[in-house]
């Protein structure tokens, strides 16, 4: 990605993905005191719904949506072997039968791979690891997932000094909309977090 589409990222440290108990320890710890749970509450529309929690990292949303949807589906996507290990230990001490753990790659998130029509496909708080997101979502994502599917972009807003990488709401919505997406409403702003609603422009 070139340094113009950098503009709207702020890069601080993150802890080592690669060791998901000290994940688990360090973001998981009072999460729900900051990271605005009611999210999920806010996108579920249907009881039968099928989640693609992309980037799913310890499970925290997974563990959410399941929860809130027992007839539903949730499919758990992650590249890190120690996160996919994390989540199978936490999906059977919390009985989540109606969760799916699946291993992807940094550069593909495998949707060509799923059986399943996607109601929403839920990146919470990982945008920022895409280093091409207009790339990624063009072309692993957009041919992937269904016309009606929503695309809801959830994450906190670029705070200088903040210890993590961010991305302003106003940055997503730009690389969304070159990706061939398109709002579905205005965002909505919670406290120092934001969440974005998109699908698929059809007449891109």
């Amino acid at each position: 990605m070139d340094s113009n589409s950098n503009a709207g990222r702020f890069t601080g440290c993150i802890p080592s993905y690669g060791d998901a108990g000290f994940c688990a320890a360090v973001m998981d710890t009072n999460r729900g005191s900051w990271q605005r749970p009611d999210i999920v509450s806010r996108l579920i529309t249907k009881p039968n719904m099928v989640v693609v929690d992309l980037g799913a990292g310890t499970g925290y949303f997974a563990d959410l949506f399941s929860k809130q949807l027992p007839e539903g589906k949730i499919i758990a996507l992650d590249p890190e072997t120690s996160l996919i290990t994390w989540m199978e230990e936490r999906k059977k001490r919390g009985s989540l039968d109606n969760v799916s753990v699946h291993q992807i790659t940094e550069n593909d998130p495998g949707l060509d791979q799923l059986s399943d029509n996607i109601d929403l496909l839920f990146v919470g708080y990982t945008y920022f690891h895409f280093d091409d997101p207009v790339t990624y979502f063009s072309e692993k994502v957009f041919p992937f997932i269904q016309d009606k599917t929503v695309v809801a972009i959830a994450d906190m807003a670029p705070v200088q000094g903040q210890p993590r990488h961010t991305v302003s709401a106003q940055q997503v919505i730009k690389e969304m909309a070159e990706a061939g997406f398109e709002l579905t409403e205005e965002p909505t702003t919670l406290y120092d977090q934001y969440l974005i609603i998109f699908k698929k422009n059809l007449n891109r």
